[in-house]
């Protein structure tokens, strides 16, 4: 029974953890390298011992490094043929362990049971094995099996004498006696053994909870029809909550402290692991914490029980508090999509957004704009003032211009002096201009350099609209660019352009309209 608990453990908790950090490996190597049982892993598809542990060591009279140089083949005494057999039978048998011969380095051959399952180990497909020696108790069963068949040939014996001489009642019944006390004895051993078993699995439970709070994962049990929910401690402490608060916990208990928005995305995810598609649940969401705040839990477990109809009945699993590493995700996300010194979309989120924008406007026949912003006199700045101003003027352009247009509109920093902005629902160019007489007018208003010094500068924009000027986001961009370098170069900046898609452009503002 030892190598079924342990391996009911590992299946809930060791890939996860290998999937996740580093600090779960260094535990489940210090678990390999110090637990009592023989621990092998093996390279699934050539039979190569990856690693031993001392147990290992210690049982087959190997050294590790040499175990690990090894192949189980080496050590298995059975034939190919014999193991294929001894494969065939424990499926038959529906058993989770495999019943081989060993030999060890003295030459002894011993009778082992072989329990594995598939994990992933440093990145690479691994068997762990776990080998439990069973020679004296096959021994214990051969003994018994010959002494079993002793009495059956006493008894036909016996039988046949009885048959004969009808006048031997008294060894007929000697051996009705002797029946008796080897029953009694095969009990009493029966009975020994199952004490003996019961008080090794409590040993085991008992290795199994230290193992999980080491580990300071929570654990639950939901027994599925009834949604009773069975945690333990640290399950209530992610959430800042003692396990006496949440007892009786149920299903309704889980649904209750989780967002609202996650709960579907993880319910589907359940739904799914209780069907054949995927036989693992594994999802991340919000819970919230006593103090009101939420917390990111990873949730991961299987189904363990089904009945007659594979209807689930009950699932177990873990809960990981991720709340640290998926701040950082979304700190880097954030930073991977934000211009790092002016708060704006950068080149690449923008270009996200803009299909976006794009691909609702082909849905529902909408219409947007978009605006190609460059600053005159930006580098006259950085010349005169130096970079810091040049930058200080950046982050105040980029407040002027989010001020100018409406929160649902996008505003991105391409490069260098070089800003974009997506007016979403804007059907007319008109519309679009006066959104751009806007920013413009608000870089017109100088900028403080400090207490004695302000800069000016203007900006040059250029206007493309959808449909009508492109449809795809790199028309659109190309055009409006064309109609930005129209209105600098050819109006000498300061104003806008709107973009023709046979190269012609007008402008409007306070200088009136002009044409290319």
């Amino acid at each position: 029974m030892k190598p079924f608990f342990i391996l009911f453990f590992l299946i809930l908790q060791v890939p996860s953890a290998f999937a996740t950090t580093q600090e779960t490996n260094d535990l489940f190597e210090q678990l390999f390298e110090k637990h009592a049982l023989v621990m092998l892993l093996l390279d699934p598809d050539t039979g190569e011992i990856k690693a031993a542990n001392p147990a290992a060591s210690e049982f087959y009279g190997y050294s590790q490094q040499a175990l690990s140089q090894m192949n189980i083949a080496n050590i298995n005494a059975l034939p190919p043929d014999a193991v294929a057999e001894e494969r065939k039978l424990a499926e038959l048998e529906n058993r989770n362990y495999f019943v081989f011969s060993h030999i060890l380095s003295d030459g002894t051959t011993k009778t082992v049971r072989v329990s594995s399952i598939p994990i992933i180990y440093r990145d690479e497909p691994t068997l762990f094995s776990i080998i439990t020696d069973i020679s004296d108790y096959r021994a214990t069963q051969a003994s018994l099996w010959h002494y079993q068949n002793r009495l059956e040939q006493m008894v036909a014996q016996q039988t046949e004498q009885i048959a004969t001489q009808k006048n031997h009642q008294l060894i007929i019944t000697s051996l009705i006696i002797i029946v008796l006390g080897a029953g009694l004895a095969t009990m009493w051993f029966i009975l020994a053994k199952s004490r003996r078993t019961e008080y090794e699995l409590q040993l085991e439970r008992k290795r199994l909870d230290e193992i999980i709070r080491g580990t300071h994962v929570g654990t639950w049990e939901w027994h599925i029809p009834s949604g009773e929910l069975v945690i333990n401690e640290r399950w209530a402490e992610i959430l800042g909550y003692q396990k006496h608060e949440l007892i009786p916990a149920s299903f309704e208990t889980w649904q209750k402290l989780c967002h609202s928005e996650d709960f579907a995305r993880a319910s589907k995810e359940i739904d799914a692991a209780f069907s054949d598609s995927n036989p693992f649940y594994e999802c991340e969401f919000r819970m919230l914490h006593k103090d009101g705040f939420w917390v990111w839990i990873l949730a991961k477990g299987k189904v363990m029980e089904w009945d007659r109809d594979h209807n689930p009945i009950r699932m177990a699993g873990t809960h990981q508090d991720i709340n640290e590493t998926k701040r950082l995700y979304l700190q880097f996300e954030h930073m991977a999509h934000t211009d790092t010194l002016t708060g704006a979309l950068n080149r690449v989120a923008f270009k996200q957004r803009a299909d976006i924008v794009l691909a609702q406007a082909r849905q529902q026949g909408a219409h947007f704009a978009l605006l190609f912003i460059d600053l005159d006199g930006f580098k006259k700045i950085n010349d005169t003032y130096g970079h810091d101003a040049g930058d200080s003027v950046l982050v105040e352009t980029t407040k002027r211009m989010g001020q100018s247009i409406r929160n649902s509109d996008t505003l991105a920093r391409l490069g260098g002096d070089e800003f974009a902005v997506i007016l979403e629902y804007t059907s007319h160019p008109e519309d679009a201009a006066r959104v751009a007489e806007k920013i413009i007018s608000s870089l017109n208003q100088p900028f403080a350099i400090d207490d004695q010094q302000h800069a000016h500068l203007s900006a040059s924009i250029g206007i493309a609209c959808y449909p009508d000027h492109g449809e795809s986001v790199e028309q659109l961009l190309n055009c409006s660019d064309a109609a930005m370098y129209y209105a600098k170069k050819s109006l000498k900046g300061g104003t806008y352009a709107v973009c023709d898609p046979d190269n012609h452009a007008t402008t409007s503002n306070n200088r009136g309209k002009q044409s290319l």
